[in-house]
Order: structure tokens, then sequence, then C-alpha cells
């Protein structure tokens, strides 16, 4: 039987996979409530900007499967009326809070979440923890009730606290992978993306490969470079900080890695700071004869946006000229009130028009929407020109 130590190892070893393939994620679930005696949990990721919540990933796992009935039923029959959504909200980013304080006990009464979701789901009795990141990113982890006889213990809770940091830096690195179209890619995959910076670095931190948009960062050599095969802050602070999170991630043979984030500054070109992610990837046992990838980093430019023309959006999707233009909006990361001020016309207008183009599409989700139109980054531009080719058609 595996030790505590071990069975940690485990779980931070599924999360760096999970980074990568969305599959392993419900391994972490599993493995989490197995070795924390908890019916289950759910993660869900969503934009927390604006007033309409575009929601980029939505596990739920119950008893070691996942849900996806609880995953599409939430949404559509409770989120809209569950009183403790605007709560959560306001909570103190990593602080892990009881789930039924955040009902009154009028609301536990009458709440058709309460009485009947959370109970089905056996997360009554669960804890629940909000996690924030960069450019809007919100998360929510969510853990269902306990299966000791005495409900929650220190060690059940200790475990929960010291998994947050690996959760929230998994919610992190899923974030920038789905704004850049590239979250069911793998770590080898990720290198044909043209919308996000990819470099392969092996077991000792010596760049192994990268594709065409890291390159060109690196080339530019503002703010981060090639230094004799080996990655480079310009800036002092931010390279010693990029030491330290390659150090977690490249750890010694035997030892499980852990990935992190930090913000890379371009002091020579454009105020905004590139976001750098590294985790941890490749085998875990040792080749003495070949260098072996050890880890991936992610480079991401905040000021990167799909190539979109309403033209060739509403021709691809049988949409009017006005759908289009809100549909490629929405894409571009604008709120409904942005597109109301800038065309001129009411949210409620703007709602409407909205309502008419899901209908269309057969769909009831923004994020579904923002999906659909950034598949098509690039379309109609000339076959000539390989740069501009879709997304969807390099995959």
């Amino acid at each position: 039987m595996k030790s505590r130590g071990e069975t940690y190892d485990s779980i931070l070893g599924l999360l760096n996979e999970a980074a990568f393939d969305d599959a392993r994620w419900v391994e972490v679930h599993r493995l989490i409530g197995e070795v924390n005696r908890m019916s289950g949990s759910a993660l869900t990721l969503y934009d927390a900007q604006g007033t309409d919540t575009a929601v980029f990933l939505n596990h739920v796992c119950l008893f070691g499967q996942r849900r996806k009935d609880w995953e599409y039923r939430y949404f559509a029959d409770y989120w809209a009326a569950d009183e403790r959504v605007p709560r959560v909200a306001l909570l103190e980013h990593g602080r892990l809070v009881s789930v039924g304080d955040l009902y009154t006990d009028a609301e536990k009464r009458t709440s058709p979440t309460w009485n009947e979701a959370l109970v089905d789901t056996k997360a009554q009795n669960g804890l629940t923890m909000r996690l924030d990141g960069a450019n809007g990113l919100g998360a929510v982890w969510e853990l269902f009730d306990s299966t000791e006889r005495g409900g929650w213990s220190s060690d059940q809770v200790r475990l929960i606290e010291r998994l947050q940091p690996h959760v929230h830096q998994f919610a992190i690195m899923r974030h920038a992978l789905v704004e850049a179209e590239a979250g069911g890619l793998s770590a080898s995959g990720l290198l044909a993306s043209p919308r996000i910076g990819v470099l392969h670095l092996d077991r000792r931190g010596r760049i192994m490969t990268a594709n065409d948009r890291a390159l060109e960062t690196l080339r530019q050599r503002d703010g981060l470079m090639d230094l004799e095969g080996f990655l480079h802050a310009r800036i002092p602070e931010e390279n010693a900080e990029l030491s330290r999170l390659l150090a977690l991630a490249l750890r010694p043979w035997g030892v499980q890695g852990s990935a992190g984030s930090m913000a890379i500054s371009q002091p020579s070109s454009r105020p905004e700071r590139l976001a750098l992610h590294i985790a941890p990837a490749g085998d875990d046992y040792p080749h003495f004869r070949a260098r072996r990838l050890g880890a991936v980093a992610l480079l991401v430019d905040p000021t990167s946006r799909a190539r979109l023309d309403p033209v060739q959006v509403a021709k691809a999707l049988d949409l009017t000229r006005m759908e289009s233009e809100l549909a490629v909006a929405l894409a571009a990361g604008q709120t409904v009130k942005d597109i109301a001020r800038v065309i001129e016309r009411t949210e409620e207008t703007v709602r409407w028009h909205l309502k008419q183009l899901y209908r269309k599409q057969g769909i009831s989700r923004q994020v579904d929407l923002v999906r659909r139109v950034l598949a098509l980054e690039g379309f109609g531009s000339a076959p000539g020109d390989p740069s501009q080719q879709s997304a969807a058609a390099r995959r």
C-alpha cells in the first residue's frame, strides 16, 4: 500500500499530465476521492469578467465516475437560481468554506439546488473553494461529502489545502490552452499550435525544440531569450523567478515536479507582459543515453487575438451581418455591455439578437458560440498564405 506521501505525489503527477490531457482529470478526481475519503468533486473554470458567464471547463466526478449528466443538468436547471453563486464569487481566493454556510436557513427550506441537486450529488455537506487567475479566469473547486462517519477530519482538510496551489495552477494552464484553442492537444501536439509559443525542455532545462511562435519571441530577445541553449529572462528579478520555476518542474529522479507561472516583461516593444507557464512532462524513469523531455514551457501573448472576419464568419455559420459582428465581438472577449456601448444599442437589444443567433445555431450557451467562432480563425483567407489557415484545418 502506498504511503500518504507517495499518494500525494501520484495526485500531483496526474495533475501535471491533466494539464495536457483532459481525460486524465477524471483520474485526478477519482484518486483524490479515494485518498481523501470523499463522495466526489467538481471543478469549474469560467470567465469571471462581465455579467455573462462563459464556462471553459466543467467536470463533475461522483464515486470515481465522471457525471456528464450533472455537468449539463446543473447549468440547465439550477445555476441561474442557485443562491450560493453570488456568494462564492465574493469569497477570498483559496478560502475553504462549508457548502451549508452559503445558504440561509430559509433558503435551505425552499432552494431547489439545496434540496435536489446537492442531495443527488452527495454534496450538501461538502466544501467549496474559489480560485482566481489572470485575464478574467475564475475557478470553483468543490469537494463533495466526506464519507467518514464523523464528517470532515483535519487530515482531509489538510490534504485539500496542500493540493490547492496545484489545482489552481492546473486551472491556469487549462485556461491558457483553451484561450489558444489548444485544449485538446498533447504536449507534443502543442508544437503545431499557431497561437501559443511552445518550448520543449530536457531534464537539464536545455531547449530541445520550439514552435515558430516561440522562436520568434526568442529571436526578439525582448524579455525572454535563448542563452547558450537555455531559457533566460532579460530582467534579473524575472530570471531569478524563471530559475525557481524550472527547479520546481525539473526535480531529481523520484521526486515529483510541479508547475508554475510568471509574467515576462517586454521593455523595448510593448507594455503588456507575456505569460509564461512551465509544467513537468515526459517519462518518470531515467534514460542515460538520450535527452528526454522534462518540461513544457508555454508562452502566451495577452494581445494575441483570433483573426476573425465578420463577413467570412457570416458565410461559414449562415448568420446575418449583425449576428456575425456580435459573434466576433464575443469571441474577442467583449461583454454584452461593451458591445451595446459600441453599437449604441441597449443591452436588451443585444441579448435579443444573441438569442436569435443561439436558436439558429442550435446552442444555448455563450461558450459554445465562442468556441464555434474561434474554430473559424483565418477562414476564407488566401490559400497561398499558410499563416492564415484556420486552426481547424491545421488540426
